[in-house]
């Protein structure tokens, strides 16, 4: 972590992300809201120089095995974030069998939804990752489940 901040304070940093999501948990007979990383591992930089980057985080020891440094764009997951790196928890009903989200980042972007969790409230999403695609797990509190009878 030490060299994440190192990196972090440079003038040839721009911005380093770790991407967050808000999910409910149930402990204690109560509700609470926690932030659990979207893409543990990977931390994303946007800085003027690639080279910079790759030659100061030799020799990071033991955290160069466990994290990924992601120069990039700035990526999709950005877009579900209002503000800064944390992905909202995101709310919805599910109608015949598919999911209508009412509010929250995934509004809108159901087509990402690959997974549905309702026991966790939380779901899969397939984006766009490093020329691929890559499953993420974000929040999402389905509070309805319609069912349309047949003949109605």
């Amino acid at each position: 972590m030490k060299k994440c901040l190192e990196i972090a304070a440079s003038e040839e940093m721009e911005e380093i992300v770790c991407f967050q999501y808000q999910r409910m948990m149930r402990y204690g007979g109560k509700w609470h809201m926690e932030r659990r990383m979207a893409l543990p591992g990977c931390v994303f930089l946007a800085g003027s120089n690639v080279m910079f980057l790759n030659k100061n985080w030799q020799g990071a020891g033991e955290i160069e095995q466990d994290i990924s440094l992601i120069p990039c764009e700035p990526p999709y997951l950005k877009e579900l974030c209002r503000n800064g790196i944390l992905i909202e928890i995101s709310r919805g009903v599910i109608r015949n069998g598919t999911p209508v989200i009412t509010s929250g980042p995934l509004k809108g972007r159901e087509r990402l939804i690959r997974r549905i969790d309702r026991h966790k409230r939380t779901a899969e999403i397939e984006i766009p990752f490093a020329g691929d695609k890559r499953r993420v797990t974000v929040g999402l509190e389905i509070y309805e489940k319609e069912i349309q009878m047949s003949g109605e």
